[in-house]
């Protein structure tokens, strides 16, 4: 028989719904700390995977930064490399510009502003007064060619018709004939070679000066020295200069010995002179400045003075020699500076030198040239008309055996050929081409002959270079008439004696002059060498006078 369970009290059934109910809490309890376990396993699982990824977006961020320093690395070095010529030769046309085209007038082509560098060629080809170098060495070609021809078509009968010859002097031996038409030939080919090349030139091209400055009214003084025995004789005139011409905002002094010949100096009086002129040095409000020759990399040489490296800021440049003589403000600039302005593109000079032709035939030539000089000048007093100028007289060492005198007793103002450093003035265009590398060979002569005949040379090349003669300006000027023009100054108003002309001595007897017994006989042989080498000689100086009322009429 099967039996049934008794039903529960109310007791029992109170104590299993108690148990029942334990039981559950705990499984709720359970269930919950599982869920946090679980949830807390997730937000330390979701913190593992936000650290994983931001630590790869470092990382990627790192190696993006590391391409981007690379990629600045390679393409600053590709830059150094590839660009370094294009960046010297953007510093060398800058330098070219401060030098050649720097100047007072914003008018003419050897002046640009600073936002037309960059157009500079296309400047220059627009500018008529902007005769490239190119155009200056193919006229002087063409010049010596035609007094080849001259020459080899000389009548017999003034061949060999001198009674003397000319003796050598000097172990140096002569330039050659037409020598600087072979030396300008041969520069030419080698620029058309580089274009072809696309290689750049180390050296500036040069251009001639605007036949007329008549806006400049600033001009720097240059004077070369080398010892301090001549500190006094140049320091002097100086201080006065200074303080009483209107105009001179620079002197540049060109010191050709080492910077200690002015530092350590023994005698007294010198040391006086070389510490006053160490301080104008480096005074900034003083206009002299001292240009080291050595410490620029340049040798001992008279050549210095025209050196580009000294870079005047002024187109008109003054020279004087440390030695002198020093002539006055109413010559220099009342006279001469005015004179340069309307002959710009010419040397202008107040102590001019002569040659003396010995054959009949350059007599006449030469006399025909000057006196077509003097008309072209009286037809226009005021400047350069564009009219062209008579040719030079042929120089035929070869063909005739032409030869010259060297005049060196006197200063003619009239038919001179040739202007000393003291005195003369010069457009700074011109220093640029004086140490052009296509002049090297005469140059190099130049050093080598006993008289480094520097004066010789610049006054021989920049006549070449204009196809001109000089103009010449006279020494003394009366100082009561100083502001009158130029052409209304004459002969009547010199005197002998002033206290604003600095004393003339004679330079026919010079301490260098005579201090071998041999120097006029090598002058002689420079000269002489230095002509044959251009093949020809301008017909003269017109004299100042030349188109004003005090000048003869050469026709009656």
């Amino acid at each position: 028989m099967s039996s049934a369970s008794p039903p529960s009290s109310p007791k029992s059934t109170a104590k299993n719904g108690g148990a029942i109910s334990n039981v559950m809490n705990q499984n709720n309890e359970s269930h919950l700390h599982r869920r946090r376990r679980q949830q807390q396993q997730n937000e330390s699982s979701s913190s593992f995977d936000g650290f994983l990824t931001s630590k790869l977006l470092l990382r990627i961020l790192g190696v993006l930064l590391f391409l981007c320093v690379l990629s600045s690395l390679y393409l600053g070095s590709y830059y150094h490399v590839h660009h370094q010529d294009y960046t010297k030769a953007s510093e060398m046309k800058q330098k070219k510009d401060d030098f050649i085209r720097r100047g007072d007038k914003a008018t003419t082509a050897i002046t640009i502003s600073e936002e037309e560098s960059k157009t500079i060629t296309e400047t220059d080809s627009k500018e008529p007064s902007a005769i490239h170098e190119t155009v200056v060495f193919e006229s002087i070609i063409e010049r010596v060619k035609w007094t080849g021809e001259q020459c080899n078509s000389v009548p017999e009968h003034h061949v060999d018709t001198l009674t003397t010859s000319l003796k050598k002097a000097t172990d140096l031996p002569p330039l050659p004939e037409g020598g600087v038409a072979v030396a300008l030939k041969k520069w030419l080919d080698s620029e058309h070679d580089n274009n072809n090349n696309n290689e750049n030139n180390v050296y500036p091209t040069c251009y001639l000066p605007p036949p007329k400055s008549c806006d400049v009214t600033s001009y720097t003084l240059v004077i070369m020295s080398h010892t301090t025995e001549r500190l006094e004789a140049f320091m002097d005139p100086l201080a006065d200069m200074v303080n009483s011409w209107p105009g001179l905002t620079e002197i540049i002094i060109v010191w050709n010995s080492p910077r200690t010949t002015l530092t350590s100096v023994s005698d007294k009086k010198q040391q006086q002179y070389a510490i006053k002129l160490l301080s104008w040095d480096t005074d900034p409000n003083h206009p002299l400045r001292i240009f080291f020759s050595l410490e620029e990399g340049l040798a001992n040489n008279l050549l210095n003075r025209y050196h580009p490296k000294i870079q005047p800021k002024n187109e008109a440049v003054f020279y004087f020699d440390d030695d002198g003589p020093f002539f006055s403000k109413e010559a220099m600039v009342d006279s001469g500076l005015e004179m340069w302005k309307r002959n710009s593109n010419v040397q202008v000079g107040a102590f001019p030198r002569n040659i003396r032709y010995l054959s009949k035939r350059m007599k006449e030539a030469g006399k025909k040239g000057l006196m077509d000089s003097i008309d072209i000048v009286t037809n226009n007093v005021h400047g350069d008309s564009g009219a062209t100028y008579p040719p030079f007289t042929p120089f035929c060492r070869n063909a005739t055996g032409d030869h010259v005198e060297y005049n060196y007793f006197t200063f003619p103002d009239y038919n001179a050929h040739m202007l000393l450093p003291s005195g003369s003035i010069l457009h700074r265009n011109f220093l640029c081409f004086i140490w052009h590398p296509a002049f090297e060979e005469l140059r190099t002569w130049v050093v080598h002959h006993k008289t480094m005949p520097d004066d010789m040379t610049v006054s021989t090349l920049v006549s070449h270079l204009s196809g001109r003669a000089p103009r010449t300006v006279p020494q003394k000027i009366n100082s009561f008439n100083s502001g009158r023009r130029l052409t209304e100054d004459s002969s009547e108003y010199y005197y002998d004696t002033s206290a604003n002309d600095a004393p003339i001595p004679n330079q026919s007897h010079r301490r260098l002059l005579w201090k071998n017994p041999n120097w006029a006989k090598w002058r002689e042989e420079a000269i002489n060498s230095i002509l044959n080498y251009f093949g020809a000689i301008h017909p003269g100086t017109v004299g100042w006078c030349a188109g004003t009322k005090y000048s003869q009429d050469h026709h009656k």
